[in-house]
């Protein structure tokens, strides 16, 4: 089967040029020349788009004769294909749809994070007495405002992940959903849970030394 060669004979005896069947379809003459030369790998979208310009059926390009006994079937079968290339389209365009309000989504909940991060930080703030923080305009609602410095940062970063900070626990989940990338914020994140894996490893070494003189004890 010479899908290529069918095209170009139907072109030619029909005295069109790449051209005019380029123009047909809406497309440039280079888009039309590569489809023409694909052959066997045009898509049944592509066979038909084609079949249409030059004014003949599919049967005639991929090289198939018509016969009355299989002509309802042929198309019987050409009409699923079409069907099941219609779904597809359709379900693409819904991916994309879906996509598109997921990353929608996926942004507002970022904005929601960065809102609330932004708060408890300049609540730590106060609660320290760095600042006397009582934002008037949006500008002075954004952490940048105020030029903390690296010592600065660092100190409200392990106070946020203490347990002296009222707002803790809101502050480890922001942590842990990963939303906030600002690296003080991460980098006390990591200290504290350091902190915490020493604590329960030095629990550990406790109970099993108590358990060694508790054992000697007995003895």
């Amino acid at each position: 089967m010479d899908v290529s060669n069918n095209i170009r004979s139907i072109r030619e005896k029909k005295g069109l040029t790449q051209v005019d069947v380029a123009n047909r379809m809406s497309t440039e003459r280079s888009n039309y020349a590569r489809l023409e030369n694909r052959g066997i790998n045009l898509t049944l979208k592509q066979v038909q788009e084609i079949a249409d310009a030059l004014e003949v059926s599919v049967y005639d390009i991929i090289g198939k004769q018509q016969t009355s006994e299989s002509s309802n079937e042929q198309r019987e079968i050409l009409q699923r294909l079409e069907e099941k290339l219609r779904m597809t389209e359709e379900t693409l365009k819904d991916k994309k749809r879906n996509i598109k309000l997921y990353k929608s989504f996926i942004e507002w909940t970022r904005e929601k994070f960065q809102e609330q991060f932004t708060v408890i930080t300049l609540l730590a703030v106060n609660d320290l007495g760095m600042r006397e923080i009582t934002p008037k305009t949006d500008e002075e609602v954004n952490i940048d405002y105020y030029n903390f410095t690296e010592q600065e940062l660092k100190k409200i970063g392990d106070y946020m992940f203490s347990s002296e900070n009222t707002n803790y626990f809101l502050a480890d989940f922001i942590a842990l959903c990963g939303f906030v990338s600002e690296k003080w914020f991460i980098d006390a994140y990591k200290r504290h849970n350091r902190r915490n894996k020493e604590k329960v490893a030095f629990a550990e070494v406790k109970n099993w030394v108590n358990g060694i003189f508790g054992f000697l004890e007995e003895e």
